[in-house]
């Protein structure tokens, strides 16, 4: 018989708490609900609960929020925080707490759904297995990652990891690795980037057989040359029909790749053999990059600062709100990689026990920002918005402004702000159909 995921709602908001316990039960979770934090407290005593939902309001008859006696004696129970704001600042002060994530009101069932299953699916492989301890994150862009990451590490199908530099491809590759590895199954990693046909033939090749028992991880493979490309498919070829031909081969290979970039747009450019990649390719996992789960900023600093304070014997212990304020903003082009070196710079050159604001500015030194303001997103998405009717109408104004629910003079105004010409679209499209037109001539 399969046992009920529980799930506790801990609010004062009557209404807002049917809201959910409606949704939750539609997914067949058994749902407990109280709006009193004593009465909340018995029931995790008296039952086993998989899910906390409370707010930062709730208080306790003597005073302490629910969630911190929550987090100090079930300190494995997912916490998720329902409020009207999810602004960053309340957002950094909630991931330094170890709350898992919010959940806004009014609430939106989707929303719902994903933050619920990504803190139970977080939380029942946290209870499982260390196979992921490598790769920190409390984002729902990275759990689903690690959700198909874990799915295809239960078979020896090759895998593309593809993501930005820095990103955490060889953490992924050896997480993938963990799930069902031994001793007998070494992790090998070899760097494709100016490897040579000696390199390729010693470090892969010659271990390709029958009875290859390895997870091989080729790091950067877009940087392969066409004959390293050949050689490397032969191989792979080879030990397939090696395995195929032997009933009880005792083969345990996987071969996972990365490339910072999108291989099949390479591939398709011609840069990188077509049979090579379709053999490699069986399943692709694409990570994002920092600035796209800015709410893991928070838990990779404190990460990188216990780390690093041990390593260089400082005794750092935390870091400042303003601080984080700053990691948070930044753009982080080299992603975890450049955070970790940062957080490591700081480290070593505090000479408090809090890092500082100010120590942070003088070595992130960085303009710009991964949190756009309301003005700037919103301008962003405007001029986005308006190029893409242009191009679907060719230019014309009237369609346009008739698809926006604009009049043809407002519609000018907002083309004017972002400096768009409808007549370059028309232009556009003329020269792509005389150039289709010049090619039927002289085909």
């Amino acid at each position: 018989m399969m046992t009920k995921t529980n799930i506790l709602i801990a609010d004062e908001d009557k209404e807002h708490v049917e809201r959910v316990k409606s949704l939750l039960l539609e997914q067949s979770y058994e749902v407990f609900c109280t709006s009193d934090g004593d009465q909340a407290l018995l029931i995790l005593q008296q039952n086993k609960i998989d899910l906390l939902i409370t707010n930062f309001q709730l208080n306790l008859v003597n005073g302490n929020k629910l969630y911190k006696l929550a987090q100090a004696q079930y300190q494995s129970l997912p916490i998720l925080i329902t409020t009207h704001s999810t602004a960053l600042a309340e957002a950094l002060v909630a991931s330094q707490k170890g709350i898992f994530g919010f959940i806004a009101k009014p609430v939106e069932p989707k929303h719902l759904t994903e933050i619920t299953r990504s803190a139970l699916t977080s939380i029942k492989r946290r209870n499982s297995t260390d196979w992921k301890s490598g790769i920190l994150s409390c984002t729902n862009e990275m759990e689903k990652v690690l959700d198909q990451a874990h799915h295809v590490a239960e078979s020896n199908i090759n895998v593309i990891i593809q993501g930005p530099k820095g990103s955490g491809k060889k953490q992924l590759a050896k997480a993938i690795h963990a799930v069902a590895a031994n001793d007998k199954k070494p992790f090998i990693y070899i760097d494709c980037t100016n490897l040579d046909e000696d390199q390729l033939n010693q470090q892969l090749l010659n271990n390709l057989n029958k009875d290859t028992k390895a997870t091989i991880f080729l790091d950067n493979i877009n940087k392969l040359g066409t004959s390293l490309q050949q050689a490397l498919l032969t191989g792979l070829q080879s030990c397939q029909r090696a395995i195929a031909a032997a009933p009880h081969s005792d083969s345990d290979l996987r071969i996972i790749c990365s490339c910072k970039s999108n291989l099949e747009q390479i591939m398709l450019q011609g840069y990188f053999d077509r049979e090579l990649f379709y053999l490699l390719n069986i399943i692709t996992l694409n990570i994002p990059a920092l600035r796209e789960r800015v709410e893991d900023i928070p838990l990779l600093a404190r990460h990188f600062l216990a780390e690093h304070s041990l390593k260089y014997n400082r005794k750092v212990r935390n870091i400042s709100p303003g601080a984080l304020h700053l990691l948070a903003k930044a753009t982080w082009p080299g992603n975890v990689k450049e955070l970790g070196d940062v957080i490591k710079q700081v480290v070593i050159d505090s000479n408090s026990p809090v890092i500082s604001e100010k120590l942070v500015a003088g070595i992130i030194c960085d303009d710009s920002s991964a949190m756009l303001s309301f003005n700037q997103a919103r301008a962003n998405f405007e001029r986005d918005y308006l190029m893409k009717v242009l191009q679907v109408t060719e230019g014309n104004v009237t369609h346009a402004a008739r698809i926006a629910e604009r009049n043809r003079t407002d519609f000018y105004k907002l083309l004017n702000k972002h400096e768009l010409s409808p007549t370059e679209f028309k232009k556009k499209t003329r020269r792509s159909r005389s150039s289709k037109v010049e090619q039927k001539l002289l085909g």
